[in-house]
């Protein structure tokens, strides 16, 4: 089933108790707590310690990274549309 991904205390729609991503490989997919729904087209993907778009995202893939990894958290970037942030969005459980 893959490692699960949580809406963290900075997360602008708040914490969640049901993961919002499935980890398989190196592929985030939406898992049965997002509130867009499960997809199985990937919406990121892990490239070292940085979080990229994928084909599935629904604002397309692209080439800067949405997130960074530090420490099981997953922190906005530069590349995020909101901007990037000290504060994690999601946790890694």
């Amino acid at each position: 089933m893959g490692t699960k991904i949580y809406p963290s205390y900075a997360n602008p729609d708040g914490r969640s108790k049901s993961p919002w991503f499935r980890i398989q490989g190196k592929r985030l997919y939406p898992a049965y707590g997002h509130p867009q729904k499960m997809n199985s087209a990937p919406w990121f993907k892990i490239l070292g310690a940085k979080v990229f778009p994928d084909y599935g995202n629904p604002e397309g893939s692209g080439n800067s990274p949405w997130y960074r990894m530090k420490e099981d958290k997953l922190y906005p970037a530069q590349g995020h549309p909101n901007g990037p942030s000290v504060h994690p969005w999601f946790e890694v459980r």
